[in-house]
């Protein structure tokens, strides 16, 4: 008896290291990239838009995969799929450090993304598999914290990469960490799932589902470049929605199903759901926004401008240990809702930032965003995995990520069209790679910019407040099951 106490203890700490590793390497990533956002514009001749599809492009090939991730994981198992993740992710790395090209670089960050969608998604569903209920949300917040500390890495060690080595090598110093990483998870985890569902494919579902989010991220793109592509954006948006429909009914009479709709039948795992994608939708294009200000604004070189975001992820890492702890203990939803209600604030807080604002403003209101998040994330993502049955845990934590990263995408082109609602698409580009309109920057150009960047934290705060509704919904929904 004793043994088998040891081999499942041993078992649990090789997956609790395998997919914090996982945690780790792709909060890395999406850091790393956030500073050297204006440095690729540059050095690439890249507009704004292009140099927000490198961000996106890594968030697209990850939609991409979601719903084939999750539903091959429910059917044949975890733990290859997570560590052909590994792989294909160092893969995409390689390829973004030896581009020359914007185009190159976003189809680059495709791949990675296709490699990042495993481990995401996966890294969640074999926590749920292995880690005791009572200890889930505890874990699951040790999981966040632990991209948020390579998240913390990637901002301090990016800045001083770039002004040392060049953009390029962001991206190559990932290639070790990530051979390494498959190596490890190769060696250490071991699939305890067992498929209980006969394996039958929907191709059609994973057709239009991919092809709706592709239609309306290219529309919205189309947006932000004037008035010639206006009808260019309104049919690709307007096919997409049409698509989407047609997928509903197709996806709930389908026997096995890409998307499971079904689940959303659940108010668990539905409102878990619709919070954390208006979430993502107010928190995916803020620190995109506030590396621009930093440097294009403010004029920081990437080092400082990474250093100065540190903050943030801090206020995150201390609120995501504490907020699963209090989740464990509390329940969820008493967790994620000062979390949301803090994070709308501070991007209420980050709206008013202006060209002469102070470092105490800017610090005060995204340590007060790291804090709302880190309370939300964790508990959350432990509400939805654990409103439903083990053979499902896949689909779930895969339309998880799914929202969470169709949120973001939409997110980062939301903070693009109502930034240039204040200032034009050009002048914005011109500003970032380095040059004013006419060729050198004036400071009321600037100023511009700053009030853009202002309003799309502002519509970002609405958003996150809107998500409250549902969360609070389900305080109320646990308070009647619990007096019946």
């Amino acid at each position: 008896m004793s043994g088998n106490t040891n081999t499942t203890r041993r078992n649990i700490l090789g997956v609790l290291s395998v997919t914090t590793l996982a945690s780790f390497l792709t909060g890395l990533n999406a850091r790393l990239t956030v500073v050297g956002i204006p440095d690729i514009a540059r050095s690439l001749g890249a507009g704004v838009q292009e140099v927000i599809w490198i961000t996106q492009g890594y968030m697209l090939g990850s939609i991409f995969m979601q719903p084939l991730i999750g539903r091959l994981s429910d059917l044949y198992g975890r733990v290859r799929l997570f560590n052909l993740g590994f792989l294909l992710f160092t893969i995409g790395a390689v390829f973004s450090g030896l581009s020359d090209s914007s185009y190159l670089v976003i189809l680059s960050r495709i791949i990675q993304g296709i490699g990042a969608a495993p481990l995401i998604t996966l890294s969640i569903t074999i926590l749920t598999d292995n880690v005791p209920s009572s200890m889930l949300a505890t874990w699951l917040g040790v999981n966040q914290v632990a991209w948020r500390v390579g998240a913390v890495l990637g901002m301090t060690i990016s800045g001083i990469v770039i002004d040392m080595l060049g953009w390029k090598w962001i991206f190559l110093i990932q290639v070790p960490i990530g051979l390494a990483a498959f190596i490890y998870g190769s060696l250490r985890l071991r699939d305890v799932y067992r498929p209980v569902e006969k394996p039958v494919f929907d191709l059609a579902g994973f057709i239009l589902f991919t092809a709706s989010v592709t239609l309306v991220l290219m529309g919205l793109t189309f947006t932000t470049y004037g008035l010639g592509f206006k009808e260019y954006a309104v049919a690709m948006i307007a096919t997409s929605i049409v698509m989407l429909i047609a997928l509903i009914p197709l996806e709930l009479r389908h026997g096995s199903p890409i998307l499971d709709l079904k689940l959303f039948k659940n108010w668990g795992f539905s409102g878990g759901i619709i919070s954390q994608f208006l979430y993502s939708i107010g928190f995916g294009g803020s620190l995109v926004l506030l590396s621009i200000y930093l440097q294009t604004v403010k004029g920081y070189s990437a080092s400082v401008a990474g250093l100065l975001l540190v903050p943030f992820e801090l206020g995150f890492l201390v609120a995501g240990l504490l907020g699963g702890r209090l989740a464990d203990k509390y329940g969820y939803a008493t967790i994620i809702v000062p979390g949301l209600l803090t994070a709308s604030i501070a991007l209420y807080i980050l709206s008013t930032l202006t060209i002469d604002s102070s470092l105490i403003h800017l610090i005060s209101g995204m340590i007060l965003l790291g804090i709302g998040a880190g309370l939300f994330t964790g508990p959350n993502t432990s509400s939805i995995m654990a409103s439903v049955p083990p053979h499902r845990r896949g689909a779930a934590s895969s339309l998880r990520t799914i929202m969470f990263n169709i949120g973001f995408a939409l997110s980062l082109n939301l903070a693009l069209i109502s930034m240039t609602m204040v200032v034009p698409y050009t002048v914005a580009s011109s500003l970032i790679a380095g040059e004013g309109s006419g060729g050198s920057i004036e400071l009321g150009e600037i100023g511009e910019l700053a009030l853009g960047i202002g309003n799309s934290f502002r519509i970002q705060s609405i958003i996150m407040l809107s998500a409250l509704f549902f969360s609070i919904g389900r305080i109320r929904v646990r308070r009647i099951r619990r007096g019946g």
